[in-house]
């Protein structure tokens, strides 16, 4: 399975790099193909590179769906960050594996899945 987060181009860096924020968390991505993205901009980020621009209001909508399903996880294990998950504000979600999920989706050497078996030999 694949996954791509919407992100906000905080600051544009050397080379092809700028820095994005995801929810809170601050990350350093490619954008080489997305040579245009500018401060302030949305793009789509998978695995450490931005791979396109979004439109702005489909960013705060996808991620206030992403803030939706952390509240409800939250209430549903019980563990009571449920009304602070359900207060966040859509580009700042609330619960701390949220925020992994997000870092790992930017970072480039995220793992792809669960490993495959591997075969021994004798």
């Amino acid at each position: 399975m694949c996954l791509a987060l919407p992100a906000r181009v905080v600051a544009l860096l050397d080379g092809d790099e700028a820095q994005i924020d995801l929810g809170g968390v601050r990350k350093t991505v490619s954008i080489a193909l997305v040579p245009d993205a500018q401060p302030g901009d949305y793009v789509i980020v998978h695995v450490g590179h931005a791979i396109g621009r979004i439109d702005p209001e489909e960013a705060e909508r996808t991620l206030a769906l992403f803030a939706e399903m952390a509240a409800a996880q939250a209430e549903a294990e019980g563990d009571g960050s449920a009304a602070l998950a359900a207060s966040a504000t859509p580009v700042a979600p609330a619960t701390v594996a949220k925020r992994d999920v997000l870092a790992a989706a930017a970072s480039p050497t995220a793992p792809a899945g669960p490993a495959a078996p591997r075969e021994t030999t004798a």
